[in-house]
Protein backbone atom coordinates (compact mmCIF):
# COMPACT_ATOMS: atom_id res chain seq x y z
CA UNK A 1 0.00 0.00 0.00
CA UNK A 2 1.66 3.19 -1.17
CA UNK A 3 1.81 6.05 1.56
CA UNK A 4 0.52 9.52 1.28
CA UNK A 5 2.79 12.04 2.42
CA UNK A 6 1.21 15.74 3.55
CA UNK A 7 3.70 18.39 4.03
CA UNK A 8 3.44 20.51 7.18
CA UNK A 9 2.86 23.85 5.01
CA UNK A 10 -0.46 21.91 3.56
CA UNK A 11 -1.05 21.24 7.35
CA UNK A 12 -0.55 24.18 8.57
CA UNK A 13 -2.59 26.50 5.74
CA UNK A 14 -5.34 24.20 6.48
CA UNK A 15 -5.03 24.64 10.37
CA UNK A 16 -5.51 28.19 9.29
CA UNK A 17 -8.61 28.18 7.58
CA UNK A 18 -9.71 25.93 10.48
CA UNK A 19 -9.02 29.02 12.44
CA UNK A 20 -10.92 31.44 10.43
CA UNK A 21 -14.11 29.21 10.48
CA UNK A 22 -13.45 29.21 14.40
CA UNK A 23 -13.67 32.98 14.60
CA UNK A 24 -16.37 33.68 11.97
CA UNK A 25 -18.42 31.44 14.19
CA UNK A 26 -17.11 33.16 17.30
CA UNK A 27 -18.05 36.25 15.74
CA UNK A 28 -22.02 34.71 14.50
CA UNK A 29 -21.88 34.27 17.81
CA UNK A 30 -20.99 37.86 19.34
CA UNK A 31 -23.31 39.25 16.46
CA UNK A 32 -26.41 36.87 18.02
CA UNK A 33 -25.59 37.81 21.53
CA UNK A 34 -26.02 41.89 20.73
CA UNK A 35 -29.07 40.78 18.84
CA UNK A 36 -31.04 38.72 20.87
CA UNK A 37 -29.38 40.48 23.90
CA UNK A 38 -28.72 38.00 25.83
CA UNK A 39 -26.14 37.38 28.48
CA UNK A 40 -21.77 37.46 27.64
CA UNK A 41 -21.76 34.36 29.37
CA UNK A 42 -23.36 32.34 26.22
CA UNK A 43 -20.08 33.25 24.39
CA UNK A 44 -18.56 30.41 26.75
CA UNK A 45 -21.71 28.01 27.19
CA UNK A 46 -21.77 27.67 23.67
CA UNK A 47 -18.66 26.78 22.46
CA UNK A 48 -19.14 23.13 21.72
CA UNK A 49 -21.50 24.50 19.31
CA UNK A 50 -18.97 27.14 17.87
CA UNK A 51 -17.07 24.25 16.95
CA UNK A 52 -19.68 22.52 15.89
CA UNK A 53 -20.43 25.14 13.45
CA UNK A 54 -16.41 26.23 12.61
CA UNK A 55 -16.43 22.66 11.23
CA UNK A 56 -19.60 23.29 9.06
CA UNK A 57 -17.83 26.22 7.78
CA UNK A 58 -14.50 25.08 7.14
CA UNK A 59 -16.47 21.66 5.57
CA UNK A 60 -17.88 24.80 3.04
CA UNK A 61 -15.09 26.19 2.23
CA UNK A 62 -13.49 23.00 1.13
CA UNK A 63 -16.32 22.19 -0.94
CA UNK A 64 -15.91 25.49 -2.35
CA UNK A 65 -11.97 25.43 -2.97
CA UNK A 66 -12.33 22.33 -4.69
CA UNK A 67 -14.98 23.24 -7.27
CA UNK A 68 -12.51 26.44 -8.11
CA UNK A 69 -9.98 23.83 -7.98
CA UNK A 70 -12.20 21.68 -10.55
CA UNK A 71 -12.97 24.80 -12.49
CA UNK A 72 -9.58 25.92 -13.31
CA UNK A 73 -8.51 22.28 -14.30
CA UNK A 74 -11.38 22.65 -17.19
CA UNK A 75 -10.62 26.23 -18.24
CA UNK A 76 -7.45 25.60 -18.64
CA UNK A 77 -5.95 25.58 -22.15
CA UNK A 78 -4.81 22.43 -23.51
CA UNK A 79 -1.27 22.50 -24.72
CA UNK A 80 -0.90 22.36 -28.66
CA UNK A 81 0.42 19.48 -29.70
CA UNK A 82 3.52 20.13 -33.12
CA UNK A 83 2.73 17.58 -35.80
Amino acid sequence: MKDIIIKGSRIVKELKYLLICYIIANLVNVYAIVNYNTEWMELLNWQRFIIFIAVIFYAFTVIIRLIAVALRQLLKKPKRVNT
